[in-house]
């Protein structure tokens, strides 16, 4: 599907004045087709569903939106990309739309915006019925970045006093810095450029602060997040792969205390959506709705 026939798909509605380009695969609500929403997060964007969606359309009323800032999405100039704020788009959208009954799929970083909505939910804080709940991360684009050593950096005490000097730097030198006891080569000088380079690009400047509120974020409501999977009373399946940096703490916070409703399912072959999307779909739909998985499995049944 190219872009054009993908953007012909949805169209842009105003939050907070802002414009929020969202799918919703059966806006007129005809109520035949169970509702079935998606929050994506960093690094995936809607596009990247594409095929999920031409497939999930056939048996649900789809409805997946970019967050502010990606994709077909405006960019507000004082957005911080926090977690939270995304739980507080996702819900004004699903009200701008109507939404009163649906299940919810996070993926990637959407886990923690699914997992603050959950949160929310068995406060009673929202307007509609949530159904089920499927976590997954499903990206090969974030296996390069090794967030438990950054969160060892993080927890570091020693950390705090180095940060008034590192605010101080204000060019490039600060990298140079790190090379100084080294022999200089000329692919030295061209890595440190590029680094610069991508601290002076938009898309640099917005994964920095994706990341940052991501780790600072996972960090100061884990046990909130957390409690809100233990507290739950709705179906909660968590897709997980072995090269999941966050599956050992979530197992462990819910070892003493696993509630019935709560699944793990390994995703054994790695599926993923960019390489995958059919069978990544077939591997979920298995253990949501057995209807659509066998349909799917005869349609794409090998010959």
């Amino acid at each position: 599907m190219q872009i054009k026939e993908f953007i012909d798909l949805g169209r842009h509605i105003s939050i907070n004045g802002h414009k929020v380009f969202v799918i919703d695969t059966d806006e007129r609500n005809n109520k035949t087709k169970e509702t079935f929403v998606i929050i994506n997060g960093f690094p995936t964007l809607t596009y990247d569903f594409r095929t999920i969606i031409k497939e999930l359309s056939a048996h649900y009323r789809v409805v997946i939106h970019d967050h502010f800032g990606f994709g077909l999405s405006e960019l507000p100039d004082t957005y911080c990309f926090s977690l939270l704020e995304q739980a507080d788009v996702c819900i004004k959208v699903w009200n701008h739309l109507r939404l009163k009954e649906f299940t919810i799929l996070g993926d990637n970083y959407g886990t923690h915006v699914a997992k603050e909505i959950l949160y929310r939910y068995n406060a009673k804080l929202l307007p509609f019925r949530i159904n089920k709940l499927i976590l997954t991360k499903n990206s090969r684009k974030i296996n390069h970045l090794n967030l438990l050593n950054i969160n060892k950096l993080l927890e570091n005490p020693n950390l705090s006093k180095y940060r008034e000097q590192l605010v101080e730097h204000h060019n490039k030198g600060l990298f140079d810095n790190f090379e100084m006891n080294q022999q200089r080569h000329d692919f030295q000088s061209q890595k440190v450029q590029r680094i610069w380079e991508k601290f002076n690009e938009l898309q640099g400047q917005k994964e920095i602060l994706v990341l940052s509120n991501f780790l600072e974020e996972s960090y100061l409501y884990w046990h909130r997040w957390n409690r809100a999977l233990k507290d739950s009373q709705i179906p909660v399946k968590i897709f997980w792969r072995r090269d999941d940096v966050g599956l050992k703490e979530i197992a462990i916070a819910l070892a003493s205390h696993q509630p019935k409703n709560v699944q793990f399912i390994e995703n054994e072959k790695c599926f993923v959506i960019e390489e995958n999307p059919t069978d990544w779909l077939k591997m979920v739909m298995k253990t949501v709705n057995k209807n659509f998985y066998n349909a799917l499995k005869y349609k794409y049944q090998v010959i």
